[in-house]
């Protein structure tokens, strides 16, 4: 290669060296550290996924049945909450048989997500939530009453919700394992 007369003795031009130049290890191990940080948070957030969505739905059966109890005093219809093994509908009384409601968005049919398990005891007592014959019904009546229950909903992680229901509609809602908490 011949040189310049600028150039000093042991030199090359640059143009030749900046075509061949590599990552520097300090550069590396920022993009090393950017991936450990990234890959952190996707695990974190698909772990707590699972827990979301329990707690979530958990609530949701909550404030469902909390606002059926009142909609049933003050429209003085009586209403149930019904349990079948893939989810859960409300269905109302008319004349001397239980009806789907389907007038009402929020009282609509649900699915549960699959990866949570429901169980239900009425009155003290577990029920078959595959009974279509007499699917089991969570009563709330007209007069503010409804059926003493106590509702399991957990995920495949071995976490859980326990939802109860006096004969006076109060509800509790607490994380299985802890003490109940009536401030949900």
């Amino acid at each position: 290669m011949r040189r310049s007369a600028r150039t000093p003795p042991g030199s090359y031009p640059r143009s030749r060296f900046t075509a061949c130049r590599g990552f520097t290890l300090l550069e590396l191990l920022v993009v090393l550290l950017i991936i450990g940080i990234i890959v952190s948070f996707a695990s974190l957030s698909v772990g707590q996924h699972a827990s979301r969505t329990l707690q979530d739905e958990a609530e949701r059966i909550h404030s469902l049945l909390r606002l059926a109890g009142e909609e049933s005093v003050l429209q003085g219809r009586e209403l149930a909450l019904q349990f079948n093994p893939e989810g859960y509908l409300f269905v109302t009384l008319d004349s001397a048989d239980w009806v789907p409601v389907e007038e009402d968005r929020l009282f609509r049919e649900r699915e549960l997500p699959p990866d949570l398990e429901l169980s239900l005891a009425l009155e003290g007592v577990e029920v078959d939530l595959h009974d279509s014959e007499n699917p089991p019904r969570i009563f709330v009546l007209s007069s503010g009453e409804m059926t003493p229950f106590v509702l399991e909903l957990g995920n495949l992680e071995g976490e859980a919700y326990t939802l109860r229901g006096e004969f006076t509609g109060k509800l509790t809602l607490a994380r299985t394992g802890e003490a109940d908490d009536d401030n949900w």
